[in-house]
């Protein structure tokens, strides 16, 4: 039970450590905010029909990592839901649409 828990928290610490490479955030005083952002952009691709494989991994660690920077950059906004980054949405509907082939070439 050990084992799986330290591989889950240096999983878990390899990705909010790639998430801050892309923010360029250096320091660790934001890493609840960004832990929090990272878990809703999961959340959002997810209900989108987006989840992560093989083939898509370095498109959709993109769009994760975009989303978590906009979450993270417009977390003060109240009331006015700012557009998401340019190339950003390309980037989800690609991924909606390969996902869509997919469960379509397996018969689901």
């Amino acid at each position: 039970m050990a084992v799986k828990k330290t591989a889950a928290a240096a999983a878990a610490a390899e990705e909010l450590a790639a998430v801050k490479l892309y923010m360029r955030v250096d320091e660790d005083a934001d890493d609840k905010v960004i832990k929090a952002a990272l878990a809703a952009a999961k959340v959002y691709l997810t209900n989108a029909g987006i989840t992560p494989d093989d083939d898509t991994l370095d498109l959709y660690n993109l769009a994760l990592w975009s989303l978590t920077l906009h979450y993270y950059d417009h977390r003060d906004a109240v009331g006015n839901e700012a557009a998401f980054p340019v190339g950003l949405r390309p980037i989800i509907n690609q991924l909606k649409l390969l996902g869509a082939a997919r469960r379509a070439a397996s018969g689901g």
